[in-house]
């Protein structure tokens, strides 16, 4: 977290009605024309920024819209602003925004050994956008979580509110499982037609499967939780890549891509916080806050979200701009429709701060109770809310309360995380997978690091082969 934002229930309109495919050529139901389909994309844009933020590196930045404006270009669909971003994400994801917007994480990068590997991913998600899949998809989905429901009452800045929540639909956007075959084709389609050496494509898919086994996520990675396998995943794009009569002057460009990678982050950031032993802890701002067992957490640049396992409550901490707690929690109560409990002093840790209960009735939302908490802590006022419906608050109001009271300094001895980056380096002699691990000094271990290399646990490689490590900054 470094910039530390709420959420908003984003809307869309359009008039419903039919229109042709591009891809399909098939008449479909359409709820947007194509220029509310792209105003719809291009909102995403500054939304993802101020969220999760671009990688810093225009380099690469430029490496990878380059590969995917040549496909873009060459699709049924040439005629959209496409733009393509490497988002600053540790999580293994790709997203596609309507109207041509398309996303990849750092943290898809770290996992993937070959430029044609990369032009399958954003070939899938450019399908994405030319069958309409995401236009259809946000059309649908927009709106349904609580914390969507609730965001406009917790926050009082529109540009804030619509960073976090547009981000929050983009990445509880579901496809369907014919929607992601159809991409798949058609990603293999478009990655061919660049000359590019489609056998990479599997490899991916297996990449994935890996991670989802080795975390021990019945989802799997985040890509995995949006893009829903359809089945026989590897097996479908080998079969589309078996049926290429000829494999001659196809490209797979691995060295030029374990270049352009080399050097960038990977995992997590600790110095915008991270989470370890059921606390938050953030470095630059030295302060922490319990985690509740078993509820899912997000740390991004504009928020740090927790949420109940089923969705029936959410904490999280914002920033705001008044120059006390009370200032700021008089502002907090002003906002229409809430309706404040007694206020009371209190202090975290030596931070001072206010505390109070409040409910609320977001517009066309159930009625939701929550404790909102404003401490001042390093020069800064935060905003940390939770809240749940009415009917869940007697179940998990004790835990939003123990939370918030939890906020407080991060003791002078703390010994935090350190960043670490990929290091892409050429072996000298034969050297296995373990020992490279050994070498990293802790900053991965074997499995993943095999998994980053795409080869199996026991393997060993080649003296002259150039893989990727990890290394601490």
């Amino acid at each position: 977290m470094s910039v530390i934002a709420a959420s908003v229930l984003m809307g869309s309109a359009g008039v419903m009605g039919c229109a042709t495919n591009p891809v399909t050529g098939q008449s479909q139901l359409s709820l947007v024309s194509e220029s509310q389909e792209i105003e719809m994309g291009r909102s995403q844009v500054p939304a993802v920024q101020q969220s999760m933020g671009f990688v810093a590196d225009p380099a690469l930045q430029s490496y990878v819209s380059t590969i995917g404006m040549k496909m873009a270009r060459a699709s049924e669909r040439p005629q959209l602003p496409w733009e393509f971003h490497v988002v600053d994400d540790p999580m293994v994801n790709a997203f596609a925004a309507p109207g041509g917007f398309i996303f990849v994480t750092r943290g898809i990068l770290a996992v993937m050994n070959s430029e044609a590997e990369l032009a399958g991913v954003l070939g899938h998600e450019i399908a994405h956008v030319t069958a309409k899949h995401s236009v259809a998809q946000m059309s649908t989905g927009l709106g349904a979580q609580l914390g969507v429901l609730a965001a406009a009452i917790i926050s009082k800045s529109d540009a804030v509110a619509q960073g976090a929540g547009a981000v929050a639909t983009l990445f509880t956007l579901k496809y369907g499982r014919d929607q992601e075959t159809q991409a798949d084709q058609i990603g293999h389609r478009y990655a061919l037609t660049q000359r590019y050496d489609v056998r990479e494509i599997p490899k991916t898919f297996m990449t994935l499967e890996r991670i989802g086994a080795a975390s021990g996520s019945a989802s799997g990675p985040s890509f995995l939780a949006t893009h829903p396998d359809p089945g026989n995943r590897v097996a479908k794009t080998q079969a589309w890549a078996d049926t290429v009569s000829s494999y001659a002057g196809l490209m797979t460009d691995r060295d030029e891509f374990l270049t352009r990678i080399n050097g960038m982050l990977y995992g997590a950031d600790p110095a915008e916080g991270y989470f370890e032993n059921g606390r938050f802890l953030h470095p630059a701002l030295r302060f922490q806050f319990d985690v509740p067992s078993s509820w899912l957490t997000v740390n991004q640049k504009a928020a740090v979200v927790l949420g109940e396992p089923n969705g029936q409550a959410q904490i999280q901490l914002s920033g705001v701009q008044q120059s006390s707690p009370q200032a700021a929690m008089q502002a907090f109560q002003q906002q229409q429709g809430i309706q404040m409990g007694s206020a009371q002093n209190i202090s975290l840790g030596g931070s001072p701060g206010v505390i109070a209960e409040f409910t609320a009735t977001p517009q066309q939302g159930q009625q939701i109770r929550g404790q909102v908490l404003m401490v001042q802590h390093a020069g800064t006022v935060f905003q940390f809310v939770g809240y749940a419906t009415a009917q869940g608050w007697g179940s998990h109001g004790g835990t939003v309360s123990s939370v918030l009271r939890s906020f407080r300094p991060t003791a002078s001895n703390q010994v935090f995380q350190r960043a670490r980056a990929l290091r892409v380096v050429t072996l000298q002699r034969a050297t296995s997978i373990a020992t490279l691990a050994q070498q990293s000094g802790g900053a991965i271990e074997t499995q993943a690091l095999a998994i980053l290399n795409g080869v199996d646990g026991n393997v060993t490689l080649p003296a002259g082969r150039r893989v990727k490590t990890v290394g601490y900054r």
